[in-house]
Parts: C-alpha cells; sequence; structure tokens
C-alpha cells in the first residue's frame, strides 16, 4: 500500500503537472520535490512481485498458477479500466480521449502492440507483470523453476548487454531487462527467507546492484521527459531503504490480529494502483474551481483509498473466488456418486 501512495503522489504532486495533465497546482516546492521520486514506488512492486511469486511458484502446477495470475490480474483490470473509460468519455476533459477501437485494444492489455495507447498511463507496469507470469509459467511448464537461482545470473547479465550495449527495446519489453534486477531481487529474498546460503548472498548483491544501475540509468529519461533534476544519491537511498523495509518487514512475527487488516491493505493496492491516475487527474481539475490544490489532491486521494478498500472487500475478493473456483474445477473431474 506505500508504494501504491507513493505512486499516486508522484502522480499528483508531480507527473500531473510537469506532463501537462493537470493545470499549474498551488503546491509547496518541497512536496513537489518529495513527490517526484514517487515513480520508485513501481519498482518495489516489482521487488514484491518477485518475492510473492517465487513463493507462490513452488511446486505449483502449470495451470494452477496460470488460473492464480490471471484471476488476480485480469477481472479486476478490466473493471476498472472500463471505469476509466467510462469516466473518461463522460468528463469532457479536453486532455484525454478515449474510442471504441482503443477500448477494444486495451481489452486485451497489449494495446500498443495493436497501435492503440493504454487507457490509463499506469498500465505499462501491468503489461511487463503479465510478460514476468509468462516467464515463470515456462519455467514451471518445463519443469525448470527449481533451477531459478541458476537462471537469474544469465537474466540479468542478459539484462545488462541489453541495456548498455545492445539497446533493443523489443528485448528490454520481452525480457523485462530494465527491471529485471527488481524482479531477481524478490525471487532472491524469498529463497533466502527460506535457506541462507553464499550463492543466495552473492545473487542478491549483484540483483541489487543491478537495480540500482538501471534505476540511476533511468532518471536521464525522467529528467529529458519532464525538465527537471533528479538527486542520484536520493534515487539510490530510497532504493536501499526500501529493500531494507521490506526485508524487515517479512521477518516480523505480526500479531495474528492484525493480519486481517495487513491482507486488506496488501489486496486493495492493486485497486488503487489501477484506478487512480487519469480518473484522478479529471477529479482534481474538477474541484479545483472549489478547492486548493493540496485540499483537491487531499480529497481526492482519500476518496481513493476508501474506493479500493471497498471494492476489494465487496467485488474483488467475492469475485475473483469464484472465477478461480470455476477455472480450477473446469479441468477437475467430477466425482460421480450412485
Amino acid at each position: 500500500m506505500v508504494a501504491a501512495l507513493s505512486v499516486m503522489l508522484y502522480h499528483f504532486a508531480f507527473r500531473g503537472e510537469a506532463a501537462g495533465e493537470l493545470p499549474s497546482l498551488d503546491l509547496p516546492e518541497l512536496l513537489k520535490t518529495v513527490a517526484r521520486y514517487g515513480y520508485l514506488g513501481v519498482s518495489m512492486f516489482f521487488i514484491i512481485s518477485g518475492f510473492v511469486i517465487s513463493y507462490s511458484a513452488e511446486d505449483r502446477k502449470p495451470y494452477d498458477f496460470l488460473v492464480s495470475r490471471f484471476v488476480r490480474i485480469y477481472p479486476t483490470f478490466l473493471i476498472l479500466m472500463s471505469l476509466t473509460a467510462a469516466t473518461i468519455a463522460l468528463s469532457g476533459n479536453p486532455q484525454f480521449h478515449i474510442d471504441l477501437k482503443q477500448y477494444v485494444a486495451n481489452v486485451l492489455v497489449f494495446s500498443l502492440i495493436l497501435g492503440e495507447p493504454f487507457v490509463d498511463g499506469v498500465y505499462w507496469s501491468i503489461v511487463l507483470e503479465i510478460v514476468f507470469y509468462g516467464w515463470i509459467f515456462l519455467l514451471i511448464a518445463l519443469g525448470q523453476f527449481r533451477h531459478i537461482l541458476s537462471i537469474l545470473p544469465i537474466w540479468i547479465a542478459f539484462s545488462f548487454v541489453n541495456e548498455v550495449f545492445i539497446g533493443s527495446e523489443n528485448l528490454q519489453n520481452l525480457f523485462i531487462t530494465e527491471y529485471s534486477g527488481f524482479f531477481s531481487l524478490g525471487i532472491v529474498i524469498n529463497k533466502l527467507k527460506r535457506k541462507i546460503s553464499l550463492y543466495g548472498i552473492a545473487l542478491f548483491f549483484m540483483a541489487g546492484a543491478y537495480s540500482l544501475f538501471t534505476a540511476l540509468s533511468g532518471a536521464a529519461w525522467y529528467e529529458e521527459a519532464y525538465s527537471v533534476d533528479f538527486s542520484r544519491e536520493v534515487i539510490a537511498a530510497i532504493i536501499f531503504a526500501s529493500v531494507a523495509v521490506f526485508i524487515l518487514f517479512i521477518n516480523l512475527k505480526i500479531d495474528s490480529r492484525y493480519w486481517p487488516v495487513a491482507r486488506l491493505l496488501g489486496g486493495a493496492t492493486y485497486a488503487l494502483y489501477l484506478v487512480h491516475q487519469n480518473i484522478g487527474y479529471i477529479a482534481v481539475t474538477a474541484l479545483l474551481d472549489r478547492f486548493s490544490a493540496g485540499s483537491a489532491i487531499a480529497i481526492v486521494s482519500t476518496a481513493f483509498i476508501v474506493f479500493s478498500l471497498l471494492f476489494h472487500l465487496l467485488v474483488e475478493r467475492r469475485l475473483n473466488t469464484l472465477i478461480k473456483r470455476y477455472l480450477l474445477g473446469f479441468f477437475t473431474p467430477k466425482t460421480r456418486t450412485a
């Protein structure tokens, strides 16, 4: 949830104005400076994803893994993408446009392949998540996931070669070469949590070093896109702190009384991430006639947090459980009774 909140702050207090999707906002410069680093929350998502997928893929049948990932990603994506598309269509905000062709392309998630832009800019990271799931599914299907720690150095080395020497965008997308270090970090952290080894520790530092390298290199893109400077020292500090806090959190012995709250916050994160950007830009813009920029952002952010919690509780949990039960039972032989 913290990672999602940091991305939301980045969009509302920095990127929206910098990209021209929000009007000029009267916000403290310190807030804008802090908010500009919120994009690093996406990298934290990739670490968490690597950790969770590594854990859930152990001894998993290929079909079971495929169903669990489909159910987690697609139903919520389809609902909230449709909500975003409807909001854009009805808002009349000239900054955003939607048509049927774009919507249909987004239903298939990989809309850029079809030559259509995303309905919401945050979907780029969902595409990378799905590509990552695809590779993990392939390893499970081939019976090679047990060798994942031997595969990661090859992935990281190949990623480095592409990012530094080849520069192929197709290879970058297919093999997630810009963010492979973060996914690898999550996988290694999960393995080290189960069993400490010198090889695992060495791999942790290799993945960490490459993650830091790509994060620092990527800052140049943000500087060019938004005409601001990013401190490499701050970026490094945020990544170090994020990894340290994550490791500390997964090793905490949390009282069982607090697990329902933790699961709720974690579960609602995906909906919050998907729904907040373009709808948020539209809502903040609409509120600026009556409220200050800070108040408008606070109102919209609070509304999204509440919406995401309720959506997860009342829709996502129930719908995903039903779909998962159906898909898992689809190929399960029914027991015939006399």
